[in-house]
């Protein structure tokens, strides 16, 4: 019958706009919610008998809603009091995960499942993470805590118990007088001058420390000319054996430098050019080029030579030297450090063994190291090894040095070598210790090291100095427009991570799930993911968010029609029910 089709088709009627309130419903409550994407209700007919071949008096008709999603519309960017926020502007999405719930050494666990959202309203909770406010954890890409380099595995962002990353030395500077012009310019005599500057801390592009120092000679003849070499001070050898010349000006300042030596050797001389020198350095497999800067040409600051009654800065670091008798080397009058420091180093300013070699092949170093203090022990522990300090090659075996803590002298000294655990007491001590230079045999007199029972040093640290940031006070997390978390520092910013955003063929396929984050779906494709900007995800504003995309005042209009929509289809159902009364009545 004709009356069952209309109830039927007014049922359907009834649960099309049941569908329409609901997805208004969800538009008007979370008109308020960040990242929400408002549905709107499609009606589409059915006709039961739309195949006949014939045009039939009882077809059945009826309709069905469909929820039609629009995750590729824009919210607004409305300004947010959260400082971490952030607002895509485009049709990516944030990538985010979702706790289960376990933990593993007090490490939340995270579904397996990939989620994705415009919620970009995160905070930083009590475990370094970024948490937006639907509890869905902001993924992206950790830099290398040392290199800062970024990754490339999509993990959660933690920005959690964040170190400074002591920046890369690309210049060391010299603020020296490294010695002393001659009594007379017209007669001038030499009095072979030297200067050593104390080791700077520099630090490679893992923010590992190394240390350079600096040894200056003047010229066994013309005293206006000086020489100039870096070495590592550490006794690694990371740095080859590298000869630079300066020749100064009658009145002190520089008047040339020449880097290098032979036909690769380049010469500056124009008045108030900078003068400087390259060191070229290698740690690890990786090469880093330093330049120290010396001042300028014709300058009267940078490095200078006082005048012959004026004062040198002091030297800061003794060489080894010849002995007065062949195959022995001595060491004159040293304080290594104190009787009460800890991690103390020194290394002694290379020595070259020949007179003829230019390489540093034959040229040594002793490097002392102080070892941690172990058990009950009160008494300072040195190790004490001879090297080449171009390449770090051993030279000897390695000794320990006991010192006396009342006096600084050294009280015992024994062979490591042998047996590390049970040392051999070498005879004669501190005199009479042997290495091997250059296939040579030696004897090294070393009785003249000592420590010192003050409690600091007066080591001048400010002639060289280096133009890494070693240290920073941590500050805070800050988010940049490309995406960028960034840790901040009294000193400057240092990445931490990078966002990451997704996108989509079809973004509208998505499935919706709780808190504003979708799935993938076969309708929406896979995920497309990258960094700000790539796969036309879109930029970030930040300190904004996203706004709901609902429209009240369309949505309450809707309503309204759909209400009296509803109510007519009820209407409908109330007169086909006295119309079937009616029919009922009739046969009795």
């Amino acid at each position: 019958m004709s009356v069952f089709n209309a109830l039927t088709t007014a049922v359907s009627g009834i649960n099309a706009q049941s569908t329409a309130f609901t997805n208004l419903s969800n538009n008007i409550s979370n008109s308020q919610t960040v990242g929400y994407k408002a549905t709107t209700t499609a009606f589409q007919d059915f006709v039961a008998s739309s195949l006949a071949s014939t045009a039939s008096s009882d077809i059945s008709d009826s309709v069905s809603a469909v929820t039609v999603q629009h995750v590729d519309n824009q919210g607004t960017a409305s300004v947010s009091t959260d400082q971490l926020a952030s607002s895509i502007s485009g049709s990516g999405l944030f990538v985010v995960s979702k706790e289960t719930g376990a933990t593993t050494s007090a490490i939340p666990q995270f579904s397996s499942q990939d989620y994705y959202t415009r919620n970009g309203e995160v905070y930083k909770n009590n475990e370094g993470y970024l948490v937006n406010t639907s509890g869905y954890y902001l993924d992206g890409y950790m830099a290398d805590p040392k290199t800062g380099t970024l990754g490339t595995a999509l993990t959660q962002l933690n920005v959690n118990n964040i170190a400074f990353r002591p920046t890369q030395t690309t210049t060391l500077t010299l603020n020296a007088t490294v010695g002393t012009l001659p009594a007379s310019s017209t007669n001038p005599t030499s009095t072979s001058q030297t200067y050593t500057t104390a080791p700077v801390t520099t630090y490679d592009a893992n923010g590992e420390p190394h240390s350079v120092g600096l040894n200056w000679t003047q010229n066994s003849v013309n005293p206006y000319v000086w020489t100039v070499s870096a070495y590592d001070a550490s006794g690694g050898g990371a740095i080859a054996a590298n000869t630079s010349t300066v020749t100064f000006n009658t009145n002190g300042s520089i008047q040339s430098v020449t880097s290098g030596t032979g036909a690769s050797a380049t010469t500056v001389t124009a008045s108030g050019a900078t003068a400087s020198i390259p060191i070229t350095a290698t740690y690890g497999s990786a090469v880093q080029n330093i330049t120290l800067n010396l001042g300028t040409i014709g300058g009267t600051s940078g490095t200078t030579l006082a005048a012959a009654t004026g004062t040198p800065t002091a030297k800061q670091v003794n060489p080894l030297a010849a002995g007065t008798t062949a195959g022995t080397l001595t060491m004159p009058a040293t304080i290594l450090g104190t009787t009460t420091g800890t991690a103390q180093t020194y290394t002694t300013v290379p020595f070259d063994t020949s007179a003829t070699d230019t390489t540093g092949a034959d040229a040594v170093s002793a490097v002392w190291t102080q070892a941690p203090v172990t058990g009950a022990t009160t008494n300072p522990v040195w190790n004490l090894t001879f090297v080449n300090p171009y390449t770090g090659a051993s030279l000897s075996d390695s000794y320990q040095v006991t010192f006396d803590p009342a006096t600084g002298a050294a009280a015992s000294v024994s062979d490591l070598t042998p047996n590390p655990n049970s040392p051999t007491p070498v005879p004669g001590g501190l005199s009479a210790l042997a290495l091997t230079v250059g296939g040579t045999a030696y004897t090294a007199n070393l009785s003249n090291a000592s420590l010192s029972t003050a409690s600091t040093l007066s080591t001048d640290t400010s002639s060289l100095t280096s133009d890494s940031v070693a240290t920073g006070t941590y500050q805070g997390i800050q988010i940049e427009s490309d995406g960028s978390v960034m840790a901040q520092f009294d000193t400057g910013t240092q990445l931490v991570g990078k966002i990451a955003l997704a996108n989509f063929a079809n973004v509208d396929g998505l499935n919706a799930v709780d808190g504003q984050a979708y799935t993938v779906t076969a309708a929406s494709g896979n995920a497309r993911i990258g960094t700000v900007g790539a796969n036309g995800t879109g930029t970030l504003a930040v300190g904004y968010v996203e706004s709901s995309t609902t429209d009240l005042t369309s949505d309450l209009s809707a309503l309204i029609v759909a209400q009296e929509a509803y109510s007519a289809n009820t209407k409908v159902v109330t007169t086909a029910d006295q119309l079937l009364q009616t029919t009922i009545a009739m046969k009795q």
